[in-house]
């Protein structure tokens, strides 16, 4: 049997108008099902994506989406934060729905959405449904604490996939970057995929954190269509491709290999469309190179 909770719109913000949208869920102190109380626990681990059953604008009725966290349990508990875009897909229904007038309406009335929940009936507890409960290659659950802390991670996002990442980013600086000491000697980078400046989802955020935490923390936000002439990062695709007069596709990772020339010393992590991805893991085979792990999650 399947629990859920009403979890209030407690957020709305648009990011790119028409295209991204930041959204927070407000989650209650406790669940009643049947005639029984359960406390509610938020215990996510960053890197996964909760349940939620949001209205669909083509299809008029509640559809089962998964949406990945992007804030943190341990700063923000009960509180659970994502970055929805328009896909634009010809069957798009609730990515447009988060785009509408009637969105905005639901959150200026603080109605609610339905998130799904794990219940311990023995313990009397109920938490936030999590999509990983491991981690394998198809998903981005962070390692258990112990393991990741002396890691050095490369992280690529292209658009809304900076969501886990972002998540890890808050976890990390929060449980052992803050704590100082030499204790933790792992590093992250984060290279951000967007079309035009205003599609760069926290970018003053991370640049703080990047200022703050530079043993640990690089951020490298990426501009592919569109840039400000002053732009002072990187513009352009990150990864590139030709095309052989055979008609076949050949990859370029060049750029990134600029940014991270000893990428096969790092755990790789992607997360995007399938086919950035794709073109992506297609170049590392082509050029032989192959990082110490390499997960993912595409759409």
């Amino acid at each position: 049997m399947e629990f859920f909770v009403a979890a209030r719109i407690s957020n709305l913000q648009v990011v790119d108008p028409g295209e991204i949208r930041r959204v927070e869920f407000a989650l209650p102190d406790y669940v009643e099902i049947g005639e029984i109380r359960y406390s509610l626990h938020d215990t996510m681990r960053p890197g996964t994506a909760f349940l939620a059953k949001p209205w669909g604008m083509r299809t008029e009725k509640f559809r089962r989406r998964m949406y990945t966290r992007s804030n943190s349990s341990c700063l923000e508990p009960g509180v659970l934060e994502t970055f929805i875009n328009h896909t634009h897909r010809p069957l798009a229904d609730t990515s447009m729905w988060w785009q509408s007038e009637m969105a905005d309406i639901w959150y200026e009335e603080g109605r609610t959405v339905e998130v799904r929940l794990t219940v311990d009936e023995s313990q009397g507890l109920a938490t936030v449904y999590e999509n990983a409960a491991l981690c394998k290659d198809g998903n981005l659950r962070l390692e258990p604490d112990g393991e990741w802390e002396d890691s050095r991670l490369v992280c690529v996002a292209y658009g809304t996939g900076i969501t886990p990442f972002l998540s890890y980013i808050r976890y990390m600086a929060n449980q052992a970057w803050r704590q100082g000491g030499g204790k933790c000697h792992g590093h992250m980078t984060l290279i951000a995929s967007a079309r035009h400046q205003g599609q760069l989802i926290l970018h003053q955020e991370l640049q703080e954190i990047a200022q703050q935490f530079p043993q640990h923390f690089r951020y490298v936000p990426v501009l592919t269509r569109s840039w400000p002439e002053d732009w002072p990062s990187l513009k352009g695709r990150i990864v590139q491709t030709n095309v052989l007069p055979s008609g076949e596709e050949q990859v370029d990772l060049t750029p990134l290999l600029n940014l991270v020339p000893d990428l096969s010393q790092a755990h790789l992590r992607m997360c995007g469309s399938f086919p950035a991805c794709r073109q992506f893991t297609q170049g590392l085979r082509e050029q032989g190179i192959c990082p110490v792990t390499v997960r993912m999650e595409s759409w």
